[in-house]
């Protein structure tokens, strides 16, 4: 958000600076007054009276040249002229009578011919501009004692630099700048801030919280950013309603589910008693297949409690290396049955929540790892403690996990094909019950194929504060 703002916000400086300093630069061709152009023209009249001083002495000194002749840089006749560090282009001398005909010099323009005979009638030095010509003009005598007018004119239209007043300039463009900087960082600011007060909700969404809703500020609004603001909300509502209504399906089955788990269990042990032995294998399939789908209903409720919780259900020290310990003990026999051994290491470390739920976070991802690594190998359990964060390492020696499904074994009912064609597999909840309960704890739950072989899953959870 701070680079759409910061975009904005040059976009509009940027436009708005470039507005403003050609107003303040332009300003002074719309005035009366122009202080820089009166400053060209006075440099332009000194030069040109220089150069006038200078066509008369070489008149004198050289003669009359002959007519055509004196275009720039022939014999010093014409080329350019410089004063106070400037340089004149385009002046030349012309040389005229006193009604406008050409006697010598390069072939004069209108304002050149109009200027002489201006010249000829004040009959003394006369200065003056015509367009993009500034000229100055004197009457000399001509060698049979007649009158000849000369005319030195300089072709160059004052730079915008020279029309302007450095003085006041620089105030009037750092107050413009203030200006338009203020303004723009109020636009960007009335662009920004909405975008990002509806990502700071988006995120709450995208984390957990369904009741994530934009504020009554940014559903006021009239322009695109209300409309947003509202299919947002709406959005959220009908998710809400979707994940709770799926919640409260889970739910209700699940319970629905126990009453006649409850009559199968008193149904079985009346056909025990009376079946006698030629059925009693069967009795006893049914009889695991019943515990079986049992386990599965409190693994449903429980992860279905998980998922309307924002909090565990209490908050108390608890000690995760005897945590593990415990962990590691209650599933060694099954471990045993397996062939595999379940090896716990680690310094002790401290964190907050509740007990009961993380023993059977921990306890889940452990029994997930003996059922896939194979007979004679081991699961080892590593507690460490990295930037502030308890961390619990559980790796097997299985097969590992396709990369692509690393992130949804997560997921409520998923498995990975080889585990599929396992008997005995479970529902694929215990990773999903393993997620919430760290979730609940302020904590990250991830799996990774470890370079050696096996799954490594990775719980990490806040330590601690001392």
């Amino acid at each position: 958000m701070r680079r759409l703002f910061l975009r904005i916000f040059l976009a509009f400086w940027a436009a708005m600076a470039v507005v403003a300093v050609v107003l303040v630069v332009s300003s002074p061709y719309f005035t009366r007054s122009h202080p820089g152009l009166d400053r060209w023209q006075r440099g332009a009249e000194q030069v040109l009276q220089e150069r006038l001083a200078a066509g008369v002495e070489h008149l004198q000194r050289r003669g009359w040249p002959r007519r055509g002749e004196g275009r720039r840089g022939e014999g010093g006749w014409g080329g350019p002229a410089a004063s106070g560090g400037r340089t004149w282009p385009f002046v030349s001398r012309f040389l005229l009578s006193p009604d406008g005909q050409q006697v010598a010099g390069p072939e004069a323009p209108r304002e050149v011919v109009v200027f002489a005979r201006r010249v000829a009638s004040a009959g003394e030095q006369v200065s003056g501009r015509d367009g993009v010509l500034v000229m100055a003009g004197q009457p000399v005598s001509a060698p049979d004692g007649g009158r000849l007018i000369l005319v030195v004119a300089a072709r160059m239209p004052p730079r915008p630099v020279d029309l302007l007043e450095p003085g006041a300039l620089w105030w009037r463009l750092g107050l413009m700048a203030l200006l338009v900087g203020a303004l723009c960082l109020w636009l960007a600011h009335g662009l920004a801030a909405p975008l990002g007060a509806l990502r700071g909700v988006v995120r709450r969404l995208a984390g957990g919280d369904l009741t994530a809703r934009a504020s009554p500020s940014l559903t006021r609004r009239r322009d695109e950013v209300g409309e947003l603001a509202r299919e947002f909300d709406a959005m959220a509502g009908r998710l809400e309603a979707l994940v709770a209504a799926h919640r409260r399906l889970v739910r209700d089955v699940s319970h629905e589910l126990r009453s006649p788990l409850a009559r199968l269990a008193v149904a079985l042990e009346l056909a025990r008693k009376k079946g006698g032995a030629p059925v009693a294998e069967a009795l006893e399939r049914i009889e695991r297949e019943a515990a079986r789908l049992e386990e599965l209903i409190a693994q449903l409720l429980t992860l279905s409690r998980l998922e309307a919780t924002e909090a565990p259900p209490s908050r108390e020290p608890v000690a995760m290396d005897q945590l593990l310990r415990q962990v590691a003990e209650d599933a060694a026999f099954e471990a045993a049955s397996r062939g595999v051994q379940v090896a716990v290491e680690g310094a002790p470390e401290v964190v907050m929540g509740d007990a009961e739920l993380l023993r059977r976070a921990v306890d889940n991802v452990v029994r997930n790892a003996i059922a896939f690594t194979p007979s004679g190998t081991r699961v080892d359990v590593r507690l460490t403690a990295e930037d502030g964060e308890v961390v619990v390492r559980v790796r097997d020696a299985g097969e590992g996990v396709p990369e692509p499904m690393l992130g949804a074994i997560f997921e409520p009912f998923l498995r990975v094909e080889s585990a599929r064609e396992r008997r005995g597999g479970g529902a694929g909840l215990g990773l999903a019950i393993a997620a919430q309960a760290v979730r609940l704890h302020g904590g990250s739950i991830a799996a990774a194929n470890y370079p050696g072989g096996g799954l490594e899953v990775t719980l990490r959870l806040p330590a601690r504060a001392a």
